[in-house]
């Protein structure tokens, strides 16, 4: 089944480009679009996408604030933000409003596609440099140090471990899956065991966890 993606954004040319890049796609397809925030809340809502892809500068609201509402309203739903603005200066608030991922408009449709297959296997889209900044405490509520939660080098396997060290560099599930030659079924239980086994209560936070271990 083709994964859904909704478009929220102000300029229809980027509504029509990123339709023909998607709908060209075998796995994904658009079901849906607005050019501002309050007619999409109202399709996401009946549509139920997996994804939408959204600027944070719209014309009725901030993107940001927009973000906060739709993770509250609907949290299954996956929020890739495409914009103008450089990583730098809107993503670290983005990643902390719920978003799964990031890309300037700058780049290529290589990488929005990339991007979207990522945060369709369950893994965050972020440049290293960003995750980086928040492991050194730039944001995220400034983490504590490895081991408060638990130690990954003496409470996990030698395949969680493996699987963890994966997930800090960056890896979804389904191209863990590959290198380990598994399934992305097996990756996302072995996932969860480490997240109980280092008490770390989401996604989220094993990502955080998981790039501190790889960058220590």
């Amino acid at each position: 089944m083709k994964k859904k993606i909704y478009l929220l954004d102000d300029h229809p040319v980027v509504i029509e480009g990123l339709k023909q890049i998607i709908n060209a796609q075998s796995d994904m397809e658009v079901v849906g679009s607005a050019e501002d925030a309050n007619a999409g809340v109202q399709q996401i809502g009946k549509l139920k996408p997996d994804i939408v892809i959204m600027d944070i500068t719209l014309r009725d609201r901030s993107g940001v604030d927009l973000i906060k509402k739709l993770k509250a309203q609907f949290p299954k739903v996956n929020i890739f933000v495409y914009s103008m603005h450089e990583e730098n200066v809107y993503a670290e608030r983005c990643l902390r409003a719920g978003a799964m991922g990031y890309l300037s408009k700058g780049e290529s449709s290589a990488r929005l596609l990339q991007g979207l297959r990522q945060i369709i296997s369950g893994s965050f889209f972020f440049s290293a440099a960003l995750l980086g900044s928040i492991v050194g405490g730039a944001g995220l509520g400034t983490p504590g140090p490895i081991g408060s939660r638990g130690d990954p080098g003496r409470s996990l396997s030698d395949r969680q471990l493996e699987v963890f060290e994966m997930v800090g560099r960056g890896l979804g599930s389904h191209q863990i899956a590959e290198r380990l030659e598994l399934s992305a079924k097996t990756v996302d239980a072995h996932k969860a065991n480490i997240r109980q086994k280092l008490s770390l209560g989401s996604a989220r936070e094993l990502l955080m966890e998981a790039v501190r271990w790889v960058e220590k």
